[in-house]
């Protein structure tokens, strides 16, 4: 329905997107059953069991069956591609009753070395209904040629199982959009990983860690209190890139997949004329979890991925598509733990004022996170003193900063008024504040109050600091606004537009944001003064704070204060009483998933 509204709002889209049928070696074994169970072109690589191309009841589907205990993999041969276009994958799948363990469908871009970049989508098991696979990866420099490969782990002992699969269709996308110009040309929406507000230089911290984002502060727009919906990178950038809460959505952690039917930013912008293109480093942001959708570039790296590495692709392709009218998101790893600071950045805050006044010493912890000792995917070298980890990390900030300005020159660089930039994060971070040492995942405001900065010469006048609440659902209805589509109906937030041109914010009471597992939620409510309260999962009160007077929520209200929040929250859990409730999302994990995740601190 969105979709729809966005494309009657535009008069004439300029957007051109191409399509090419690639040819994919054997992609018909889907019309028949090969004698040996194997395609033409195709190869089994299987260290455990049998895994086979078997007979469907269906004209057109076929069906891959194996044996229990079966690890193994079937590979296509490779398709030619050209680096710098998008290579699509798409097939309907469907589970059968006994569908245990793990089963994925990979795509990968292979080069004369070998595997160059691999995409993945897997399927929760058990019996499921026919579901829409769509896979997408921008080809990276080095790369001649994409295969498909179907993955099978069963690992716990089910039994034998079966997947249906439809034709294969493999294909090369390119998308151009010129002429007209659209009133914004570019869009640039800009998240950072585990980046508290509070270590940022233009906000009051004792190290120059932003030079780049207090110019971005100072010629534009900066918002004092903006909070993200959840403390985790996947719930919270869904909520960047849909306008939607995370329990609207289903989920407010790492694992679960974006559902289907939830229209995002890509899909919405490329409705109003936009290329739409996203360049990010986080396991969680892989074709797996479902936030490539409908973009018409995707390009995903590892996790530890540097931002130089990153800006590398990203600032060519920002060249090559410099008459487009574009919308692009990148997402920089950096500061996300283990703090890895690049070249002088490392020790560029070693032995200063705030290394001098930092005697607190630390100890390795065997927990993921959340507790009074450094996570084991944190813990550097033995170091046992608080500052080491705290100055890396803001080494990380200022490394990430510096590549922040890389971007903005080559923005820059045209001498056109023509760019709106948004910089924001998906969370903060505990540098051991409230006993939680070098993590996020609390509602601590150490892990929820993020940098949010609009920047845009010519389109967003420099403004003194904004003290209103805004959210992460905000900020799809604002692109939108700039996009001259605004006013669409169905989002949690509301544009900010207003807001930057002098005008009144969103009417709200409080912004929202949720932590928890199942139905264990507890939520943290900001709203005006500087008030702040927790409740359960039904909005009991647990307790309030002024954050204006008491940033590190260190005294909890008390006498007439303390009633307002009681009212607040009553107020709160009456909403909660009236509010869908959407099926909570739940996934499964296959041995990748679980060592990305570990590697991320995600989980134990």
């Amino acid at each position: 329905m969105l979709a729809l509204l966005v494309a009657h709002a535009v008069a004439q889209s300029p957007l051109v997107v191409e399509r090419a049928r690639l040819p994919l070696p054997g992609a018909e074994w889907a019309d028949g059953t090969p004698e040996d169970g194997v395609p033409d072109e195709w190869s089994v690589s299987t260290s455990n069991g049998e895994l086979r191309v078997a007979p469907a009841k269906k004209a057109g589907i076929t069906r891959l069956a194996w044996t229990a205990g079966t690890r193994a993999s079937l590979c296509s041969a490779p398709a030619p591609v050209r680096p710098g276009t998008t290579v699509r994958l798409g097939t309907r799948v469907k589970g059968s009753a006994t569908l245990g363990d793990v089963t994925a469908v990979h795509l990968r871009l292979a080069g004369a070395r070998g595997d160059v970049h691999t995409a993945r989508r897997r399927f929760d098991t058990g019996d499921f209904p026919w579901e829409q696979v769509e896979i997408t990866a921008t080809v990276p420099a080095g790369a001649t040629g994409a295969y498909v490969c179907f993955e099978v782990q069963m690992v716990d002992g089910a039994p034998a199982a079966s997947l249906e699969v439809a034709p294969l269709v493999l294909e090369e996308l390119t998308a151009s959009s010129t002429a007209p110009r659209l009133p914004v040309r570019r869009l640039i929406l800009v998240s950072i990983e585990a980046f508290r507000w509070d270590h940022v230089s233009g906000n009051g911290y004792g190290r120059e860690t932003t030079p780049t984002l207090d110019r971005l502060m100072r010629e534009g727009v900066a918002f004092n209190q903006h909070y993200v919906p959840a403390p985790y990178t996947h719930p919270s950038l869904a909520s960047l890139i849909t306008g939607q809460w995370p329990t609207t959505l289903g989920f407010v952690d790492n694992i679960p997949t974006l559902g289907p039917g939830v229209s995002g930013a890509a899909e919405l912008l490329a409705q109003a004329g936009y290329v739409t293109a996203a360049f990010n480093v986080q396991y969680v942001l892989s074709n797996r979890y479902g936030l490539n959708r409908d973009f018409h570039y995707y390009r995903n790296h590892p996790n530890d991925t540097t931002a130089t590495v990153l800006n590398n692709e990203l600032l060519p392709f920002l060249r090559s598509h410099s008459e487009d009218n574009l919308f692009l998101w990148a997402h920089f790893f950096d500061p996300h733990g283990p703090y890895r600071p690049q070249g002088a950045f490392e020790r560029r805050f070693v032995g200063d004022a705030l290394w001098e006044a930092d005697t607190m010493k630390v100890q390795r912890g065997e927990t993921a996170e959340g507790a009074p000792t450094v996570p084991k995917y944190i813990f550097d070298n033995g170091q046992t003193e608080r500052r080491h980890y705290v100055s890396r990390y803001d080494g990380d900030i200022a490394y990430a900063d510096s590549e922040l300005g890389r971007l903005v020159a080559t923005l820059e660089a045209d001498n056109r008024n023509d760019t709106l930039l948004i910089v924001t994060a998906d969370h903060g971070e505990s540098m051991t504040d409230h006993d939680r040492y070098f993590c996020h995942g609390s509602l601590y405001d150490h892990d929820l109050h993020v940098p949010f900065v609009v920047w845009g010469p010519g389109i967003v006048a420099p403004h003194a600091p904004l003290d209103g609440l805004s959210s992460h659902v905000d900020v799809l209805p604002t692109l939108l606004d700039y996009a001259g589509a605004g006013g669409l109906p169905g989002f949690a937030g509301a544009s900010l537009r207003p807001a930057l041109e002098g005008g009144a914010f969103p009417a709200r009471d409080w912004v929202v944001s949720v932590v928890g597992r199942s139905e264990n939620l507890r939520y943290a409510l900001h709203a005006a003064g500087g008030l702040k309260l927790l409740t359960s999962a039904s909005g009991a009160f647990e307790g309030a704070w002024n954050v204006a007077d008491d940033p590190a929520e260190a005294r909890p209200l008390t006498g007439a204060a303390r009633t307002a929040a009681r009212t607040l929250a009553r107020e709160f859990a009456r909403s909660l009483r009236g509010a869908p409730k959407p099926p909570r999302k739940t996934s499964t994990l296959d041995s990748e998933d679980e060592a990305r995740l570990r590697a991320l601190g995600y989980i134990e």
